[in-house]
């Protein structure tokens, strides 16, 4: 019988060998950070000609306000603290900018806290996006009836992966194989890529719904008793409620 093993398996256990090797001779720690090797964090920044709100406004950010931004240094941050830069286009980051969005890939081999980063995308702690620019130039528009803050001309400085951000669905980072994912190419969306906003849009719709059940019954749990009664307690009140009942009860028949 053949055995036929998938390219990218075969890549995927061979660096699983090399990983228990240096467990075996550089220690665990060595191969914990040598765990993102090979790996990036591709998303999506922004997506242009598309409100979203944003402190008690409607925004818009229209395509080409960035101009040609491949000589600007751009930071990628954690929630938009530069104390917290992990890179930049300096170094280990990608932008491109298209018509339609703004898209970046983060090489997390080659940038600081690549392991811890990759985690925080993973366990969908820091799995959203959202930009930092100064704004030169806007108007404002009506749009499907709403007054929006439109956007055309602004200098991007940074892009922050958040717990949640003002964008939304369309604003996401996933964690890929760098060996079988394309990097993002101007004017075209990989399947992985389409099939990662999809998740992104599920993920984000579940953080909703437990947000909206924590609101809705957290009161109630905060006034759950931190102590059950034991079997005794609760007979006894189960008694006094009874001879309250019938005294109550007789008390109406001799009215």
């Amino acid at each position: 019988m053949t055995i036929v093993i998938d390219p990218a398996d075969l890549r995927s256990l061979e660096r699983s060998e090399e990983r228990a090797f240096r467990v075996d001779r550089g220690g665990a720690f060595n191969a914990i950070l040598d765990l993102v090797d090979g790996q990036a964090l591709d998303g999506q920044a922004i997506k242009f000609d598309v409100t979203f709100p944003y402190r008690g406004d409607l925004i818009m950010l229209r395509a080409g306000c960035f101009g040609d931004a491949s000589n600007t240094r751009v930071g990628l941050w954690v929630d938009h603290d530069g104390a917290f830069e992990v890179a930049s286009t300096d170094d280990a980051v990608e932008l491109v900018i298209d018509d339609e969005s703004v898209q970046f890939r983060l090489d997390l081999g080659s940038c600081k806290l690549g392991p811890v980063i990759a985690r925080m995308c993973q366990s969908d702690n820091r799995s959203s996006v959202s930009v930092g620019a100064d704004i030169l130039a806007e108007h404002k528009e009506t749009i499907g009836g709403e007054r929006v803050r439109v956007v055309t001309r602004a200098k991007l400085k940074e892009i922050s992966i958040v717990k949640e951000g003002a964008a939304g669905e369309n604003a996401f980072a996933m964690v890929v194989d760098k060996t079988v994912t394309p990097k993002p190419v101007a004017g075209s969306r990989s399947m992985f890529f389409n099939a990662s906003r999809t998740l992104s849009k599920v993920s984000r719709t579940v953080r909703k719904l437990k947000a909206s059940l924590a609101t809705t019954y957290g009161d109630r749990e905060q006034r759950r008793p931190t102590r059950w009664p034991t079997l005794e307690e609760s007979n006894r009140a189960q008694t006094a409620e009874t001879e309250r009942l019938q005294k109550q009860a007789r008390a109406s028949l001799f009215k």
